[in-house]
């Protein structure tokens, strides 16, 4: 019961995401295990049922335009994630081991941890510069009380501005980023440490991801 209403709830959580975005984000996964269930299922319509070679695998799926997922990349790739790993994550979920993964303490937790990061960064790069040019000019005596002050108020907001836009580039999900940023081997990893670093690189991604087409399969279930 607990299970089915938490389910629920992340579709819920998704739908808003979702609305309130336009449809271009989706609510992000947050568990390795259900973002490696995730890639298989946006390649499962390439996967062949007979047993072919990694390589012919890969071509497979490049070639109807469907992403790789990281435990089926080259091991010479590094985003390659290794595919027993992949498996004994799934096994550990089975399990009942990542739990605490989707604990309603847990994940507020670290969503508070990552709204923080956010802010430290919108202070630290997008503020922070344009307080830097205020400052500066102060420094140099470029801005006195009554000299080139409007001047470089102007000058301020023009470079928070672009701080701003850079931030946004930077910081907004993209489609591409699914096997790059996101990965079981990357920012989401069980490891604690890694876990935070990862969160604290990419803040906003904790939170979103970019909505990415769905597969044949996806579309015939839900027509």
């Amino acid at each position: 019961e607990d299970g089915t209403l938490n389910e629920q709830a992340k579709k819920s959580d998704s739908c808003l995401v979702r609305t309130l975005s336009f449809g271009y984000f989706n609510r992000q996964l947050n568990n390795p295990a259900s973002f490696i269930r995730d890639q298989f299922s946006c390649a499962v319509d390439a996967i062949p049922a007979d047993v072919v070679k990694p390589g012919v695998l890969r071509k497979k799926i490049r070639d109807k335009g469907l992403p790789v997922p990281n435990y089926f990349l080259d091991p010479e790739d590094e985003k390659q994630f290794p595919p027993h790993i992949a498996l004994l994550v799934i096994l550990q979920d089975s399990e009942g081991e990542l739990k605490h993964l989707d604990n309603f303490f847990y994940r507020v937790g670290f969503s508070l941890f990552a709204a923080i990061a956010l802010a430290l960064r919108i202070v630290l790069e997008v503020i922070g510069a344009a307080g830097a040019i205020w400052g500066g000019a102060e420094v140099v005596k470029l801005r006195t009380a009554t000299r080139n002050v409007e001047l470089f108020r102007w000058l301020s907001l023009g470079v928070g501005g672009l701080s701003f836009l850079r931030f946004v580039i930077l910081n907004v999900p993209l489609k591409e980023d699914a096997g790059d940023i996101l990965g079981p081997a990357g920012p989401w990893s069980l490891r604690l440490p890694v876990r935070m670093r990862a969160v604290t690189d990419h803040p906003f991604h904790y939170f979103v991801r970019a909505t990415r087409s769905p597969s044949p399969s996806t579309i015939k279930k839900e027509e």
